[in-house]
């Protein structure tokens, strides 16, 4: 193969095997510094989405971010939306939600708690994809050695 497909598909590559393996950082430096807890829903903001294709309709959705209110273990209490859209069935302004959280200073970030499997679903699945793909282009792009 040409030394211009090493150079063009590698980078490309290990661009998305970086955001894989940031993603998962981000994630297991969360999961280390947060507490897991219930949150009362005070309030909804929708946010209007769509997406267009040139070969159909377009499809227009609706994501809901709640603004969550939580007591932490050291009793602080705490307002804020999230990070997370929520997934149907929507919750109604009212119900209680599973959430992690975390306190570090000044700086409280809260997500919904939908479990550890799915919070590394993402990492994990972009980190394989873009290994094997990386160690497939590899093997690809290698250059043939005449033998003597």
């Amino acid at each position: 193969m040409e030394i211009w497909m090493r150079i063009t598909i590698l980078p490309v590559i290990s661009l998305f095997l970086f955001v894989g393996l940031f993603i998962g950082v981000d994630t297991w430096q969360f999961r280390n510094n947060s507490a897991a807890g219930t949150a009362e829903i005070i309030s909804l903001r929708a946010e209007q989405n769509s997406t267009s294709s040139s070969d159909g309709p377009s499809r227009d959705f609706v994501t809901h971010y709640p603004t969550v209110r939580f007591v932490t273990d050291h009793g602080m209490e705490y307002e804020m939306e999230t990070t997370q859209g929520l997934q149907p069935p929507i919750a109604k302004i009212g119900d209680r939600v599973p959430v992690r959280y975390s306190v570090n200073g000044n700086r409280v970030q809260v997500r919904l708690e939908y479990g550890a499997w799915r919070d590394w679903l993402l990492a994990g699945s972009i980190t394989f994809f873009s290994l094997v793909f990386f160690i497939c282009a590899l093997f690809l792009t290698k250059r043939d050695v005449p033998k003597i």
